[in-house]
């Protein structure tokens, strides 16, 4: 058996530790074990990964910044110097075979990998790293990575100066359990009627963190334009607080108190039953602004559930929804027309359908747990395969 230690440096449930979750048991059937590395600060990762059989430890972790302020990294370089040697003694103390670091700006995991003599593979998950930081951090990735994982084509072409070389870089979709988010009518409606959605009603949602790269204001301006005029359309956020951006979210919340109050909206955290209530949409609404995503996670598993998608257009979202045939992509900032894509699905029932049907069909295909830990897998051995400089 392999051991593989995945270091992920943010302490709330997000895509990696999805990632991480999803993959622990194809990748165990595989001959990869998973060690989970967390920091030691409060947040839900450790609480679901462990709930889900990911074996997990929590050790002091800083993590560096995606930002220009060099005073600001100066002074986060000076927390997370402890976090090298810290990690390469876990890594021998554990008989750790091969290191996955999770994002680009936090290399502390790829170094002390390095120092233990043990290959890595660099994980880039999105485009939110300023593409200066991206240029400087390239040289590294190149030195310390036997392999390199981006989500999507259009991730790693947006980081310039990393390997490109076939048997280097693997492009993969981020997993999805396409059993668990699969159509059940039952459970829509039992769900629907717990929110307080009738049966006649439109239901437009997202599932995400309430954070700024998720462009959440955009998901309310779309509503509250819809709900001046239609009676007939609902709103869902399914969203965890995160105690980093507690500011932004008061501000989000009271932007949206005339919708709850009016009946309009509705917003929750869903911890884990997530595949639920993506059910109870009948249109997944995604709005991140540039420079945010790689591929959303929770866009593969409305596709998965058979809800068609309308998405801002960024990162390398367009390599999983097809515009015109699973959903809708929308120039970020164009918000008049999102709203339009918006109200083409919700006054059309049997397009929603057309695009939900393909939607899914698509997710079984591209987006199965199983298709990616295939991907990992060669990923894995690659590195493996390579040698490892002193």
């Amino acid at each position: 058996m392999i051991r593989v230690l995945s270091v992920i440096h943010y302490p709330f449930f997000g895509g990696p530790h999805n990632q991480v979750l999803r993959l622990n048991e194809p990748l165990l059937k595989r001959g990869f074990s998973t060690l989970a590395v967390l920091p030691d600060q409060p947040g839900n990762a450790h609480e679901r990964l462990s709930a889900g059989g990911v074996e997990v430890v929590r050790v002091p972790l800083g993590r560096l910044r995606a930002r220009l302020d060099w005073q600001v990294q100066r002074d986060t370089i000076a927390a997370v110097t402890g976090d090298v040697p810290r990690l390469s003694r876990l890594i021998d103390r554990k008989h750790i075979d091969l290191v996955v670091v999770h994002g680009l700006v936090n290399p502390q995991a790829a170094i002390a990998a390095r120092l233990s003599r043990r290959p890595v593979v660099w994980q880039i998950l999105d485009t939110r790293t300023p593409r200066v930081l991206r240029i400087v951090l390239a040289p590294l990735v190149r030195s310390l990575a036997s392999s390199v994982m981006t989500t999507g084509h259009a991730v790693a072409e947006a980081h310039v100066g990393m390997p490109r070389r076939p048997g280097r870089l693997f492009h993969f979709f981020p997993p999805v359990d396409t059993k668990l988010f699969a159509p059940d009518e039952a459970e829509r409606a039992a769900t629907r009627s717990a929110l307080g959605f009738g049966p006649g009603e439109i239901v437009v949602g997202c599932v995400a963190n309430l954070t700024p790269q998720k462009g959440l204001e955009t998901f309310l301006s779309v509503a509250e334009r819809i709900s001046r005029t239609r009676s007939d359309v609902r709103f869902a956020l399914f969203g965890s607080h995160m105690e980093t951006q507690e500011a932004y979210a008061a501000q989000l919340l009271a932007r949206a108190e005339p919708l709850r109050s009016g009946g309009w909206l509705v917003i929750h955290d869903v911890g884990a039953n997530v595949s639920r209530h993506v059910r109870a949409l009948d249109v997944f609404l995604a709005t991140a602004v540039p420079r945010s995503e790689g591929i959303s996670t929770t866009i593969l598993e409305a596709m998965s559930s058979g809800v068609p998608v309308v998405s801002t257009d960024v990162g390398a979202i367009h390599e999983a929804v097809e515009h015109g045939k699973t959903g809708y992509l929308v120039a970020a900032g164009a918000d008049a027309t999102l709203q339009r894509y918006v109200t083409t699905l919700v006054d059309d029932s049997a397009r929603r359908s057309l695009f939900g049907e393909a939607a899914r069909e698509r997710a079984v295909r591209e987006f199965d747990v199983e298709r990616c830990a295939d991907v990992h897998v060669r990923a894995f051995q690659a590195a493996l395969g390579r040698p490892v400089p002193g």
